[in-house]
């Protein structure tokens, strides 16, 4: 059996790499379909910008995950855990699709919005996936949470966790420094806790935020666009 420090390692270094390499390619596809951010006098920047950065974060997050399941010994995940691990592979490719729609032909907020929640209903319907406790302060430490209200909590939970990450990408690398610094805590705190899913999940996404900073980072050559934002959010929100 492979320790799960190694896993945590090799998760990360694959997806960074392919993250790094991958991101100018994925530039010039967006200059080649016209996903391109233009300067205006709302904006920073001065140049036309392609904004499709995400697509790289997230092929190289699935290609981290993907090489460490040959990896990941027999009986390391339980029922729960294979079906959190689907929702959020499924649900975040839902909402990287709505992104990348988004940067292309910029979607109207409606749409957007309708999308999320989609992606937040199939986490929640489709898997099972939801809030059964919280932490309330100066209360006991934990609190179990009602049927009735655990549905809409982690629905308004993920919609808005997708959304205030894509609220604040508006800065060279704010977006992706900013996810990354809570991925890491999630990682970390994953591996105190020894949640076996969250950790090997965590792992590659932080990857594919970490290569991808080299290219965000001031001047930025290349944005992460809805497609990588809204993407983070989401994987934040469902791994958190």
């Amino acid at each position: 059996m492979m320790p799960t420090g190694f896993h945590v390692v090799i998760g990360f270094v694959v997806a960074a790499l392919v993250s790094l390499l991958l991101t100018p390619a994925v530039g010039s596809l967006a200059f080649r379909i016209g996903a391109v951010d233009r300067p205006n006098a709302r904006k920073v920047h001065t140049r036309i910008m392609p904004r499709l950065g995400g697509l790289a974060v997230y092929a190289a997050f699935m290609a981290g995950f993907c090489t460490l399941l040959p990896l990941v010994p027999d009986g390391m995940f339980g029922a729960y855990d294979k079906r959190f691990i689907a929702a959020l592979l499924t649900g975040g490719s839902i909402i990287v699709l709505i992104g990348a729609l988004d940067d292309r032909f910029e979607l109207s907020a409606k749409v957007k919005l309708l999308g999320q929640i989609a992606a937040a209903c199939v986490v929640v319907f489709g898997f099972g996936i939801r809030i059964n406790l919280l932490n309330i302060p100066f209360g006991e430490a934990m609190q179990p949470v009602a049927e009735w209200l655990a549905i809409p909590l982690t629905i308004f939970w993920i919609v808005g966790c997708t959304n205030a990450i894509n609220l604040i990408d508006g800065l060279d690398g704010l977006a992706a420094g900013v996810s990354g610094i809570a991925i890491a805590t999630v990682l970390a705190m994953a591996a105190i806790m020894g949640s076996e899913p969250v950790l090997l999940l965590s792992a590659p996404l932080l990857g594919g935020i970490v290569g991808f900073l080299r290219h965000n980072f001031h001047p930025a050559k290349i944005f992460m666009g809805d497609s990588g934002s809204l993407f983070l959010g989401f994987s934040l929100a469902t791994l958190s």
